[in-house]
């Protein structure tokens, strides 16, 4: 039998109208969905619609069951590790108490079409599609309330770059809730009247999470635990996404430097040229400095002087990966100390398979579940690996423009 929103959904097309798209002029039967590769465990499909809606109409509605799925898992997840027996109820709270929607819908309206578009697409609740791949600003929300102690298993990010006749590298271990097992999906979007294109590291539903673009500019990213939030900003996520927006690292970073971000966060973000490690909370965004001549590490603390700390991160406090943050910074530190010179693909891969850089087997509120590394040429396209889930399980994929 139809549900309701079908037999409306058809009902408006009949009549040429759209559903949510109504106030972007859009119509749902001008969109062509995408057939949906699976590369080595990792869910694939190009995005080529002509507005913001319509690819997210697109991205929706070809991972539709893949979405509906995590987001049980989501729910599942909230009753058992959040002691809440009402999920539901808890994630219209976040939506409705924090000003995270609101940023995202004032700020950056074409990626708020684009999320709408992805709820419609996957016949599923706005609300909760957002606060399901907000988890950065869900925790800092279950925390607060005393749902959960602090987050335990986050993540690494190392940059590699200015080597003669060697690619840069961005890499990034997404060590997340367990709910996102088996949703790993790169989006190939390709931007109309333009030639950007982009590879989105991301999760089925979700705007993204890493990624490179044709211009050679790649972000990954990781929680600084101890700098100051707020309960509005825009979710990192949408910052991802913008970030792979621009011609250059440096455009990246001046982009976070005009735009309020609700978690605090590392931004690793690399070109063709270099690699910076930008540190942004609240309305200020800056970049590290003391690390060594060719490249950068970062983990869970901040690593700027006199940095507005929240709370103390030494080798001896927090919890589960937030307790090694010091020991994960040394570890990858040490090892780009010695090899960054002439490191290359197989180098960066056993980096990131070290423990405890490794979160494996973790727990459910923590874990690898995605290892990427970027590599940037001086000249030519991009190429962007990652796994369908923890590398010391799964080979790396190969994405290319």
């Amino acid at each position: 039998m139809k549900s309701l929103k079908s037999k409306l959904v058809i009902a408006f097309m009949l009549l040429g109208i759209s559903v949510s798209g109504i106030a972007q002029n859009e119509t749902l039967d001008h969109i062509e969905i995408p057939e949906v590769e699976v590369r080595g465990g990792v869910f694939y499909l190009e995005l080529n619609a002509e507005t913001p809606y319509a690819r997210g109409y697109q991205h929706g509605a070809a991972l539709q069951d893949v979405i509906k799925r995590t987001i049980v898992q989501f729910e599942d997840w909230l009753a058992e590790n959040a002691n809440e027996n009402k999920p539901e109820q808890l994630i219209q709270d976040f939506a409705e108490n924090t000003g995270h929607i609101t940023s995202v819908k004032e700020q950056l309206p074409e990626l708020y079409a684009e999320m709408q578009g992805i709820a419609d697409g996957a016949d599923v609740d706005f609300n909760k599609l957002f606060v399901y791949q907000s988890f950065d600003e869900l925790f800092l929300y279950l925390m607060s309330s005393g749902k959960i102690e602090i987050a335990d298993g986050h993540c690494t990010t190392t940059g590699v770059y200015g080597r003669f006749g060697l690619p840069n590298y961005v890499t990034h271990n997404n060590d997340i809730p367990t709910y996102h097992e088996g949703a790993v999906t790169v989006l190939k979007i390709k931007y109309p009247d333009s030639d950007l294109e982009i590879l989105q590291q991301t999760f089925a539903g979700q705007i993204g999470q890493n990624g490179v673009n044709n211009r050679g500019v790649s972000v990954g990213v990781n929680t600084v635990a101890d700098l100051p939030t707020t309960d509005f900003g825009v979710p990192v996520s949408f910052h991802v996404r913008k970030i792979l927006e621009s011609d250059s690292a440096m455009e990246g970073f001046d982009y976070l430097e005009t735009i309020t971000s609700g978690t605090a966060m590392n931004y690793m973000i690399g070109d063709r040229d270099i690699v910076i490690s930008v540190e942004a909370w609240k309305n200020e965004a800056e970049i590290v400095t003391g690390y060594g001549n060719n490249y950068a590490v970062h983990t869970n603390h901040t690593l700027i002087t006199d940095a507005p700390v929240t709370m103390v991160m030494d080798s001896d406090t927090g919890g589960g990966s937030y307790g090694y943050t010091h020991q994960r910074l040394e570890l990858a530190t040490k090892i780009l100390e010695e090899q960054a010179d002439n490191i290359e693909f197989e180098g960066v891969r056993d980096l990131k398979m070290e423990k405890p850089i490794l979160v494996y087997p973790g727990s459910p509120t923590g874990r690898t579940i995605m290892c990427m590394i970027v590599e940037i040429p001086e000249e030519g396209s991009p190429i962007l690996y990652t796994t369908p889930d923890s590398p010391n399980l799964n080979e790396h994929v190969k994405f290319e423009f």
